[in-house]
C-alpha cells in the first residue's frame, strides 16, 4: 500500500513541480517567523485602534456574548452546506481518478488537504478573538487571561467548524439539510437564553467561567476533528469525483477572469420539486412569480441560505443606524454585500429573460419584459426579508417604533440589488481591450482593468448601500428619494446593456 502510494506522489510531484521536504520547512519557518515579528505588533496596534468610544459599547453590549454564539452556530450551518458543493477533503482530479478509487484506504490519501482545510476556519476564528480580545484587553474591560481563554475557545470554534464542514461532505442530503436546520434553531434560540452557552460562554467579560467553556471547546474540537479523519473512508468516490471535477473547473474559469462563470460552476443543480407545475393561468405577474417561486423551491439549500443572508444583512443595515465611526460603516459595507449575495439566488429568471436576447419569443414577451416581469417576485421577496430583519434588530435593540429609518434602510436597499442584479446580468463578455497587455516599470498592470471590470457590481451595490445610509441621518424622505433615484439608475443601466446586447 505504502509503495502505491510513493509511486503515484513521485508522479504527481514529477508533473507539477511539488515543493520538496526543505520547501516546507522553510515555509514553517517563514510563517512563525512571520507571526512574531509581524502579527503581534499588528494585532496590539489594532486593538488599540478598535479601543473607541463608537466601538467599544458594541462589544461591551449585555447581548454581545449571546450574538457571538449566534453567528458560530450561524457559521456552523453555513460550513456544513457548504460540504455539499466543495468539501475540506478534496484532491486535485489526478489523485482523485488514481487513488480514491483504488483500494488505499482514503484516509491515508485524505488527511493532509483536511488537515490543510481545517486551518482556513481555525485561523479565521482565531483572528477574530484575537481583535476582540486585544480591544478589550486594550479597554481594561477585560483581563489578559480571560482574553487568552477566549482565544482558546476560538480555536476549539474552527476545530467544530472544520468538523461541520467535513459533515456536510460526508451526510447524505436530507441528514445534511436536518443538521443545517438544527443549527440555525439553535443559533436563535440562543439569542433568548440569559447566558451564552459555547464561544460565547468563554467572552472575556462575561460572569461565568471562560476556563471551562474554552477548555470544553478545544476538547470537542479535538475529539470532532480526529472523528473526521478516522471517518474518510466513509466518503463516497462519486462525492469526491464531482467536487474535484467541479472544483478544478471553477479554479480554471477563474484564471481567465470570469468570476461570474466560476460563480455558476459552483451551483448545484436542482434536487426537489421536479413536479411542481411551474405553468398556470394569467395575469403575467402571478405567471412569471410563479416560475420563480417554483425555481425557488428545487434548490431548496440555495434559499434557505439566500433567505438566511438576507436576514442577518438587513439586521447589520439596521444596526449600522445605532453605531458611529468606522463600526457604522463596516456594518453599511458588509450588509451591502451580504444583501447583493442574497438576491443572486433569487434573480435565475433575470438571467434567463437575458439569455432570450435574439432568440426567437417563445413566450410571447420580449427579453426586456421577461427582465421586467422576473423582477416583481425577487424584488418583493428581498423587501420582506429585509423588512423582518430590521425589525428584529429594532425589536432586539430595545427602540421604538420612531427608529423607522432602522427598517426604511434595507427596505428601501433590496429593490436597488435587485435591479442592480439585472444590470449584471446583461453585462456581456469582456471587452478584447481589457485584456491587452499594459507593460510598466513595475510589470503588466492588466490585471487591474480586469479586475475593476469583474467587481462593477459588488462596488455599485456597496455604493449603493452607503449613499443610501448617508441620506437615512438627513430623514426618512431622503432615504427614500434616494432609492427610487438609484432604482432608476439602475434600471436605466440594464436597459441600455441589454440594447447594447442585442446589436
Amino acid at each position: 500500500m505504502t509503495g502505491d502510494l510513493s509511486a503515484v506522489r513521485e508522479v504527481w510531484a514529477q508533473r507539477s513541480q511539488a515543493r520538496t521536504r526543505a520547501d516546507l520547512l522553510y515555509l514553517l519557518y517563514v510563517v512563525a517567523l512571520s507571526v512574531l515579528v509581524f502579527a503581534a505588533p499588528v494585532l496590539q496596534m489594532s486593538g488599540t485602534f478598535l479601543a473607541r468610544p463608537d466601538v467599544l459599547p458594541a462589544l461591551l453590549h449585555p447581548l454581545a456574548p449571546q450574538v457571538t454564539t449566534t453567528v458560530s452556530l450561524a457559521a456552523a450551518s453555513v460550513m456544513v452546506m457548504l460540504g455539499a458543493v466543495r468539501g475540506p477533503a478534496l484532491i486535485a482530479p489526478f489523485f482523485t481518478a488514481t487513488l480514491a478509487a483504488s483500494g488505499i484506504r482514503r484516509r491515508d490519501v485524505l488527511w493532509r488537504p483536511l488537515a490543510r482545510a481545517l486551518l482556513v476556519p481555525a485561523l479565521g476564528i482565531v483572528i477574530v478573538t484575537s481583535l476582540i480580545a486585544a480591544t478589550l484587553v486594550t479597554d481594561g474591560a477585560a483581563t489578559g487571561a480571560g482574553a487568552a481563554w477566549f482565544v482558546v475557545a476560538g480555536v476549539g470554534t474552527g476545530l467544530l467548524l472544520g468538523a461541520a464542514w467535513l459533515g456536510g461532505e460526508l451526510l447524505g442530503t436530507m441528514h445534511r439539510r436536518l443538521l443545517a436546520g438544527v443549527l440555525l434553531v439553535a443559533a436563535a434560540l440562543c439569542t433568548a437564553l440569559p447566558h451564552a452557552p459555547g464561544l460565547g460562554g468563554a467572552y472575556p467579560v462575561t460572569e461565568t467561567r471562560p476556563k471551562i467553556w474554552a477548555l470544553l471547546l478545544l476538547g470537542a474540537g479535538v475529539i470532532a476533528t480526529a472523528a473526521g479523519f478516522s471517518q474518510l473512508d466513509r466518503l463516497r468516490g462519486s462525492v469526491l469525483r464531482e467536487q474535484s471535477q467541479r472544483w478544478a473547473s471553477t479554479t480554471t474559469i477563474v484564471t481567465t477572469g470570469d468570476v461570474a462563470g466560476a460563480a455558476g460552476m459552483l451551483q448545484l443543480p436542482p434536487s426537489a420539486g421536479r413536479r411542481l407545475p411551474a405553468i398556470g393561468s394569467r395575469p403575467l405577474v402571478l405567471l412569471y412569480a410563479r416560475r420563480d417561486v417554483v425555481t425557488w423551491l428545487r434548490s431548496p439549500e440555495r434559499l434557505v441560505a439566500g433567505v438566511v443572508v438576507a436576514l442577518l444583512a438587513a439586521a447589520a443595515l439596521a444596526g449600522s443606524t445605532l453605531l458611529t465611526g468606522p463600526l457604522a460603516w463596516g456594518a453599511v459595507v458588509l450588509g451591502s454585500a451580504a444583501l447583493w449575495g442574497a438576491g443572486g439566488t433569487l434573480v435565475d429568471g433575470i438571467r434567463h429573460g437575458v439569455h432570450t436576447l435574439g432568440a426567437p419569443t417563445l413566450f410571447g414577451q420580449s427579453a426586456a419584459v421577461q427582465v421586467l416581469l422576473h423582477s416583481v417576485a425577487p424584488a418583493l421577496l428581498l423587501s420582506v426579508l429585509a423588512t423582518l430583519g430590521g425589525a428584529t434588530t429594532m425589536l432586539a435593540a430595545g427602540e421604538g417604533l420612531t427608529a423607522v429609518e432602522m427598517v426604511i434602510l434595507p427596505a428601501a436597499l433590496a429593490p436597488v440589488m435587485i435591479v442592480g442584479r439585472a444590470r449584471d446580468a446583461a453585462k456581456g463578455p469582456m471587452p478584447l481591450g481589457l485584456i491587452t497587455p499594459m507593460p510598466t516599470p513595475q510589470g503588466d498592470m492588466a490585471v487591474i482593468p480586469m479586475l475593476a471590470w469583474q467587481s462593477d457590481a459588488i462596488l455599485l451595490a456597496v455604493l449603493s448601500g452607503a449613499v443610501l445610509a448617508g441620506l437615512g441621518l438627513l430623514g426618512p424622505p431622503w432615504l427614500l428619494g434616494g432609492a427610487a433615484i438609484l432604482t432608476a439608475a439602475m434600471a436605466l443601466m440594464a436597459w441600455t446593456r441589454m440594447r447594447a446586447l442585442r446589436r
